[in-house]
């Protein structure tokens, strides 16, 4: 793939505290997600975990979000051959293994690419 542009962005993702379940996000341009982190909003969550995914496959390991308000937990891996995410495809976050989700912000830099 060609790079288009250098430029790093970052995409915000809000996830609310409750049930476990995905939050999706389309994107409009080819993008290669470089790094994700996950910061906790309140309480974590025993055993809950948040997962950067390219539709329903995983880019990231799964981030425990079971720690205390304001922790950052970054991803300690992310597939090469899943992060890249075609136009009109999706960015997914993914909470599971816990009884509910916490309140957090998940923070994914993704370049854009040709």
């Amino acid at each position: 793939a060609v790079l288009v542009g250098s430029q790093p962005r970052e995409v915000l993702i809000a996830i609310a505290a409750g049930a476990l379940g995905d939050k999706d996000i389309i994107t409009t341009h080819k993008i290669r997600v470089i790094d994700a982190y996950l910061i906790l909003r309140g309480a974590g969550v025993a055993t809950t975990t948040l997962t950067v995914k390219n539709g329903a496959t995983a880019i990231t390991n799964a981030m425990a979000a079971s720690g205390s308000d304001k922790d950052l937990v970054r991803a300690a891996s992310i597939d090469d051959a899943q992060y890249g995410i075609a136009a009109g495809g999706t960015l997914r976050v993914t909470s599971a293994t816990g009884a509910t989700q916490p309140a957090a912000l998940v923070v994914v830099t993704a370049v854009r690419v040709a």
